[in-house]
């Protein structure tokens, strides 16, 4: 076999297992398109992986060779929202990125996704209460990556000293859980919310600038404590 019939070779197993790789995040996507609308529909508990089958319209020894449990779906499906395509490219910037502009895109990518996903965000709420493993695993699995990567950039900006010294793990829950928080109060206040015409941008703008507030390193030098 010459170099050019190599060359040749090469590039056709590349071009085959770039589409076996699209082809299966394809599958898994139609896997958990159907779950999600089995679980709204009947929800989590009277659901199956019969009935995710026939929605989705594959065979159930299909689902099983890309997910163990009905459960793995279910972590699946809130992993996919919450670890988005947009939040690891924010989380991938560079730290010399003005932190205004970050924490604004953060803000309003968190506040967006579970905007546009409110009655899942509360049904996975009311799992995590009910289901201890479902919690274990969406920590595990979900919540913890999120909060580390938040967490590296968060340290990067404490080391430089742009922030001011603080633990960084303790930082990106409290930043969290303002924007959960603010958009579950949203939720809870529903069309009475006084916030409800306010533009995403503006809020996400307001919550971004009241998090800096707190970062930021003091004037004249970081403060200890």
């Amino acid at each position: 076999m010459n170099e050019r019939s190599v060359i040749i070779l090469e590039r056709e197993v590349g071009s085959q297992r770039r589409n076996k790789e699209q082809l299966t995040e394809q599958r898994r996507k139609q896997i958990l398109d159907a779950a999600l609308a089995v679980f709204s529909r009947k929800g989590y508990g009277e659901s199956t992986i019969p009935d995710i089958a026939r929605e989705g319209g594959v065979a159930v020894g299909t689902i099983y060779n890309y997910y163990t449990s009905k459960r793995d779906i279910l972590v699946s499906i809130v992993a996919s929202r919450v670890l988005s395509e947009t939040f690891l490219k924010l989380m991938e910037q560079p730290p010399e990125v003005d932190d205004r502009a970050f924490f604004r895109a953060l803000v309003q990518d968190r506040l967006t996704m579970i905007s546009q996903n409110t009655d899942k965000f509360l049904f996975m709420i009311g799992e995590v209460c009910r289901d201890q493993e479902f919690r274990r695993q969406w920590a595990q699995g979900v919540v913890q990556p999120a909060l580390k990567q938040a967490g590296k950039r968060v340290g990067s900006r404490i080391d430089s000293g742009a922030f001011r010294p603080m633990k960084a793990e303790v930082t990106v829950r409290a930043l969290a859980g303002m924007a959960i928080g603010f958009a579950m109060l949203a939720m809870i206040e529903g069309e009475e919310s006084p916030c409800r015409d306010i533009p995403a941008e503006e809020v996400a703008a307001q919550l971004a600038d009241i998090a800096l507030m707190g970062v930021k390193a003091r004037e004249g030098g970081p403060s200890k404590g």
